[in-house]
């Protein structure tokens, strides 16, 4: 496994755990902290070059950051169910992601 795969992967899953947990009840700022995985995600891209096994972890990191934004934008009302199944999707697709980089080299 690349570093930024590693960093990727590592970084969304806390995020999907996180939001699993809090669901909606963090503050407003906190939507934006989801853009934190684009940094990753660029150098990822840039240096090591897309991989058909981390389709999950980009799809999971481009939801995190589309959700942010708008929560961001919106407001926190009406969104706990939405960040909670988010987050454990999420994860869920983040270890399959890590499973095939793992797996099939």
């Amino acid at each position: 496994m690349r570093l930024f795969e590693a960093v990727l992967i590592v970084l969304g899953g806390q995020l999907a755990l996180a939001a699993a947990v809090m669901g909606g009840r963090s503050p407003k700022r906190a939507g934006l902290l989801p853009l934190i995985l684009l940094a990753p995600l660029a150098a990822h891209l840039v240096l090591e070059g897309a991989r058909w096994q981390m389709v999950p972890a980009y799809l999971v990191a481009a939801g995190f950051c589309v959700v942010g934004i708008l929560r961001h934008l919106r407001g926190p009302a009406g969104q706990h169910v939405l960040l909670t199944v988010m987050g454990i999707t999420g994860f869920v697709l983040l270890m399959l992601s890590a499973a095939a980089v793992a797996f099939f080299r």
